[in-house]
């Protein structure tokens, strides 16, 4: 059973309601009807138009201040790690090559001398993060198509 509430809406509203039901072809009554019903079903959670913009206004600042404040940062942090792992991973080639080849009683830093197989090691590491870096980009190269 339905009742009339007699309810007033403002100007606007009425021009916006009388726009949407002539492009959609709709008694302003039903339209009106169907908003509240929404509205009233949903225990009142429905966003209106201002939060909606907010939250994308929210979401651009949020965006800019990370590309413009913390990216850098990230990079700097990134190219820091990837410089440590490059060194970490010359000292375990260095290592392997001492422990399986080397007098293990003997010791020379390589402030006093830098032996070949130090510049090979850099040298192998080097060429496997080259490739594991292109992999990586034909990888992404493939999922952006």
């Amino acid at each position: 059973m339905k009742k009339n509430a007699g309810l007033r809406l403002d100007v606007k509203v009425l021009e916006k309601l009388d726009q949407y039901c002539k492009s959609t072809n709709q008694k302003k009554v039903d339209v009106a009807e169907a908003a509240i019903n929404q509205f009233i079903n949903n225990n009142g959670e429905v966003k209106d138009a201002l939060t909606l913009k907010l939250e994308v206004i929210c979401e651009q600042v949020i965006k800019k201040v990370i590309a413009e404040k913390v990216a850098p940062d990230l990079s700097r942090i990134r190219a820091a790690a990837n410089n440590a792992d490059f060194y970490s991973q010359v000292a375990i080639e260095l290592m392997n090559h001492q422990f399986k080849n080397v007098d293990k009683d003997t010791f020379i830093a390589t402030d006093k001398q830098v032996a070949p197989a130090v510049n090979k090691a850099v040298l192998i590491v080097k060429d496997r993060i080259k490739a594991l870096r292109i992999k990586k980009l034909e990888k992404e190269g493939k999922k952006n198509k």
